[in-house]
């Protein structure tokens, strides 16, 4: 007689790369549940480190960095102590490096911060929860937890055209954060609570937790893995904050 298979025992098909970045977005739970199963992460750090080196090139076309960075030297005491010519001196060395810099952080950035964050949760829930985690698996919830930032990369591509030379502001290209509101004359520590409250770096966390919590759901409960994520945020904000106030 034909064994007719039980409900359960099939194995779910495999989703390709397109529908993970997708499905992180739209049914986060079931999609880091297969993330888990067949780990993978290539698509999304490449869709990642391809759109920040596009935000990065038009940045640097539209960007007077000299105005920009003498603006910001401007505010440090220090700087005030220098002489002109000692202060352009230091502001040359800084313009010639800047776009560099810039470009470079578009392909490097993406992986460090990965690696690192992926780094901390694995060590987190493994210490916390003792959900016996592979880094491997770890590093691709990551990587697909930071789906939104591509989001913020293409509204970033989308804003950096209709900005005119020396109008944009490079750390709030989208205003996306409460910092992006903030007068030039607000306390430091005051702006940098204000970036920290950041839309899409805030969805990116909550699919991290929700990532977690798909990949072990014995051992790391819902709540669990948002008060891990997020408390983890808050000290690392809470620090920033402090380092500011000095």
């Amino acid at each position: 007689m034909e064994t007719i298979p039980m409900p359960g025992e099939e194995t779910p098909a495999a989703v390709n790369h397109l529908g993970r970045l997708i499905g992180v977005l739209f049914n986060p739970k079931e999609t880091f549940a297969e993330i888990a199963r067949r780990p993978s992460w290539i698509a999304p750090l490449a869709l990642l480190v391809i759109l920040g080196t596009g935000v990065g090139v038009l940045l640097n076309a539209k960007m007077d960095w000299h105005a920009y960075i003498r603006q910001e030297a401007d505010k440090n005491p220090r700087f005030e102590q220098l002489s002109e010519e000692q202060k352009e001196n230091a502001i040359s060395k800084q313009v010639g490096i800047t776009p560099y810099f810039v470009y470079g952080a578009g392909v490097l950035n993406v992986p460090i911060l990965l690696l690192v964050f992926a780094l901390i949760y694995w060590g987190a829930m493994n210490l916390f929860h003792g959900a016996g985690l592979r880094y491997g698996t770890a590093f691709a919830v990551t990587a697909h937890a930071m789906t939104p930032l591509a989001i913020l990369n293409i509204l970033a591509l989308v804003v950096l055209p209709m900005k005119g030379r020396g109008e944009v502001d490079p750390q709030n290209i989208v205003a996306a954060n409460v910092g992006a509101f903030l007068g030039a004359d607000a306390p430091k520590w005051f702006s940098s609570l204000g970036g920290s409250l950041d839309l899409f770096w805030i969805w990116c966390l909550a699919l991290a937790a929700v990532g977690f919590s798909a990949a072990v759901p014995k051992k790391i409960k819902p709540g669990a893995a948002f008060g891990t994520v997020f408390g983890l945020w808050a000290v690392w904000v809470a620090c920033k904050v402090a380092w500011a106030a000095l």
